[in-house]
C-alpha cells in the first residue's frame, strides 16, 4: 500500500472518530510513556456532580418519602378513620315523640334502648383491635415503601457510578485508538488494529449513552416514590453506608415474629375476629327498651304519667343470631390459619434474603480482594506489553474489558446487597444499619485492601485505575 493511500485511510479514520491527535510521525517516534503523556488521556476524568450538582443523601430522601409519600398518607388516614370509629359503638340515640289524641289529650314520650351490659364494650373492643391492626398496616406500608426508597437510590448510585467508571473506560479507549492511527501511520499497526480500536471507542460511547438513560429510569423511579415530578434533579447520591454485620438467622427470626408490623396487624385481626365472635354470642342476651310519657287532659281529668319497659326476646329467631355467630367463628379461624401462614412465610423469606445478603457481601470481598486487584494487575501487564510490542491491541482490549465488566459487577453486587438487606429489614420490622452510621462505600484498589471514600468531596480527590497508572491526579 502506497504511503499516500495509508495517509488517506488514517485522515479518514480520525474524522470517523472525532477526536483530536498529534502529529503522528512525531508520536511515533516518542518513549512509550511520553506518547501516553500527550495523548487524550492525559486530560483530566471530570466526575458530574463534584463541584456543582448538589449532593443527595440517603437518610435525606427517607426524610422526603415518610413526609410526601401518597400511599403512606392513604395508609395513615385509613388508620385514622378505625381509630374514630371506637366510640361510635354506643347506645342508640334516645327517641322523643309527640301525640294528639284528639282536641283534649296530648302524650309526650320519651324512650331509650339500652343494648345487654357488655355488647357495647365489646363491639368498641373489635373495632379497637381493627384500628391497631390498621396502625401495624400503616407500619407497614411506610417499611414497604422505604424499601422500594432504598433499592431506587441504590440503583440510581449504581448508575452513577457505572457512568464513572465508563467514562474512564472511553477516555482509555479514545487514547488508544489515538495510539493505534499513530502506529498505523508508521507502518507499526495493522489497519485492522486501527478499525477495533475505533469500534470499541464507539461501542463503549454507545453504552455510556445506555447507561445515562438507566440513571434517568431510576431518577424517575425515585421521584416517584418521593411525590416530585419525574424530571425533577435529585443531585449527586451519596455513597450508601456498608458497615459489616454479624447476622444470625435465629436472632434475625425471632425479631421478625415480635416486631414484623404485617405479623402484628395479622395478631390483632385474630383479637378483632375473637371480639366480633364475642359479640354476635351477646346478640342472645335481650336489650331493654325504657320509655316514658307524659299525658295531658284539656278536660277534668288529671294528667298523669306512664312508665314503660320491654325486652327483646332474640331466642324466638335464635337462628339468626346463630348464623352470625357461626360467621365470626368461621372469620376468627380463617385470621388464625393466615397469621401461621403468615409466620411461616416469615421465617422463609428471612431465611432467603439473609442467604442472598450473605451471598453478596462475600461476593463483594471476592471481587475487592481477589478478582479486581488481578484484573488490575493483567491490565498492567498488557498495557506494558503493549507498550513494549510485545501484546498485540486485540489482548490489550481484552484485558480491558474484563477489568471493566469486573468492575461494573462489583458495583452491582453492591446494589444488590443493600437492595437484599433494605428487604430484610423490612420483614424484621428493624434497621439492620442505623443512618446515624457515617456513608461509606467499599471501593477495591489495586493492592487488594479496600479504601474508603467518606464523602463526595474526598472521592473526588481519589485517582481512577488508568490516572494511578500513568501517574496523574484527577483535579
Amino acid at each position: 500500500m502506497s504511503s499516500i493511500k495509508k495517509g488517506m485511510i488514517f485522515v479518514l479514520i480520525a474524522q470517523i472518530a472525532g477526536s483530536p491527535f498529534i502529529n503522528a510521525q512525531e508520536m511515533a517516534h516518542m518513549a512509550p510513556t511520553e506518547a501516553i503523556k500527550q495523548s487524550n488521556l492525559s486530560m483530566p476524568i471530570q466526575e458530574k456532580g463534584s463541584k456543582s450538582e448538589p449532593l443527595l443523601t440517603l437518610d435525606k430522601v427517607l426524610q422526603q418519602a415518610k413526609n410526601a409519600n401518597p400511599e403512606i398518607l392513604v395508609s395513615k388516614k385509613k388508620w385514622e378513620e378505625e381509630k374514630a370509629k371506637v366510640w361510635s359503638n354506643t347506645w342508640p340515640d334516645p327517641q322523643i315523640g309527640v301525640e294528639y289524641w284528639g282536641e283534649n289529650e296530648t302524650w309526650y314520650d320519651v324512650s331509650q334502648e339500652i343494648p345487654f351490659p357488655g355488647k357495647m364494650h365489646l363491639k368498641r373492643k373489635a373495632q379497637a383491635h381493627e384500628a391497631k391492626r390498621q396502625w401495624e398496616l400503616y407500619e407497614a406500608k411506610q417499611k414497604e415503601i422505604l424499601q422500594k426508597v432504598k433499592a431506587a437510590y441504590y440503583g440510581y448510585f449504581l448508575a452513577w457510578r457505572q457512568i464513572e467508571i465508563f467514562e474512564e473506560s472511553v477516555s482509555f479507549l479514545k487514547h488508544f485508538a489515538t495510539v493505534a492511527e499513530s502506529k498505523y501511520s508508521v507502518n507499526k499497526a495493522s489497519q485492522a488494529e486501527v478499525l477495533k480500536a475505533q469500534v470499541e471507542y464507539s461501542k463503549a460511547l454507545n453504552e455510556l449513552i445506555t447507561f445515562e438513560q438507566e440513571k434517568e429510569t431510576m431518577q424517575a423511579e425515585l421521584n416517584a416514590l418521593l411525590d416530585l415530578s419525574p424530571n425533577e434533579f435529585l443531585g449527586r447520591p451519596a455513597a450508601p453506608p456498608l458497615p459489616k454485620a454479624d447476622l444470625k438467622f435465629e436472632e434475625l427470626e425471632q425479631i421478625a415474629l415480635e416486631l414484623r408490623p404485617e405479623l402484628d396487624a395479622a395478631r390483632h385481626h385474630v383479637d378483632h375476629m375473637k371480639a366480633e365472635q364475642w359479640s354476635a354470642r351477646a346478640d342472645f342476651l335481650p336489650d331493654t327498651m325504657l320509655q316514658y310519657t307524659r299525658r295531658e287532659f284539656d278536660t277534668d281529668m288529671p294528667d298523669d304519667n306512664v312508665i314503660m319497659v320491654k325486652f327483646n326476646v332474640p331466642i324466638l329467631w335464635f337462628w339468626r343470631q346463630g348464623s352470625l355467630v357461626k360467621a365470626a367463628k368461621k372469620a376468627k379461624e380463617g385470621a388464625e390459619a393466615e397469621l401461621r401462614s403468615m409466620e411461616t412465610m416469615t421465617r422463609a423469606e428471612v431465611k432467603t434474603f439473609l442467604i442472598k445478603v450473605q451471598t453478596a457481601r462475600r461476593l463483594i470481598e471476592l471481587y475487592r480482594t481477589t478478582v479486581i486487584p488481578q484484573s488490575e494487575t493483567a491490565l498492567k501487564v498488557s498495557l506494558s506489553g503493549y507498550e513494549a510490542g510485545t501484546v498485540g491491541f486485540l489482548d490489550l482490549v481484552d484485558s480491558e474489558r474484563s477489568w471493566l465488566e469486573f468492575q461494573m459487577e462489583y458495583y452491582q453486587y453492591l446494589a444488590q446487597y443493600w437492595t437484599y438487606l433494605a428487604a430484610l429489614e423490612r420483614l424484621i420490622g428493624k434497621d439492620l444499619i442505623p443512618m446515624e452510621v457515617e456513608a461509606a462505600v467499599t471501593k477495591p484498589d489495586s493492592e487488594g485492601s479496600h479504601s474508603m471514600e467518606q464523602s463526595d468531596q474526598k472521592e473526588d480527590k481519589k485517582q481512577g485505575f488508568f490516572s494511578r497508572i500513568f501517574g496523574w491526579r484527577k483535579k
